[in-house]
């Protein structure tokens, strides 16, 4: 096996071991959802005009 493939097989178990690990899914998840939808949240609210 040569150096360039030894180094793909490391990164691609990186990332499987990465992507197997359910609870790490699932507070990314919770992350990338709130930081959504509070910034367009944040974002609706900048954007109302001012009552008259």
């Amino acid at each position: 096996m040569t150096e360039k493939e030894k180094q793909e097989n490391e990164t691609a178990t990186k990332w499987q071991k990465m992507f197997d690990n359910i609870w790490l899914l699932f507070v990314l998840s919770l992350l990338i959802s709130t930081l959504i939808y509070n910034v367009w949240g944040i974002f609706d609210l900048l954007n109302v005009p001012p009552a008259p």
